[in-house]
């Protein structure tokens, strides 16, 4: 009978914790955005006025530079891809001016 309680208890306590979900957050308290992938909530995040680093704190990942790399500081465009998914901001002054998607 003590055996069977165990087991009743066991299966209880793990149909109660299949309902629970775990979410890993950074210290600013976002959810990381590298293992969601790219997402419309994630390129909404981003904001004019941005610069270089901040933008890839959100993205997580460097971008590639289209032309010749300058960290964002001066007018440069970067790009982000992943699978069917692109994500192109430019920067003029080291600030995010303009940002475009395809596919997300």
């Amino acid at each position: 009978m003590n055996r069977f309680k165990t087991i009743l208890f066991f299966l209880a306590a793990l149909i109660i914790l299949s309902g629970c979900r775990v979410e890993w957050t950074s210290s600013n308290g976002k959810v990381e955005k590298e293992e969601q992938g790219f997402t419309l909530d994630l390129f909404n995040d981003l904001e004019k006025g941005m610069t270089y680093p901040e933008v890839v704190d959100v993205i997580g990942q460097p971008g590639v530079p289209e032309g010749e790399e300058d960290n964002g500081e001066n007018d440069s465009v970067y790009r982000w891809e992943e699978d069917e998914k692109m994500v192109i901001i430019s920067f003029q002054r080291g600030r995010l001016t303009m940002k475009e998607q395809f596919g997300l």
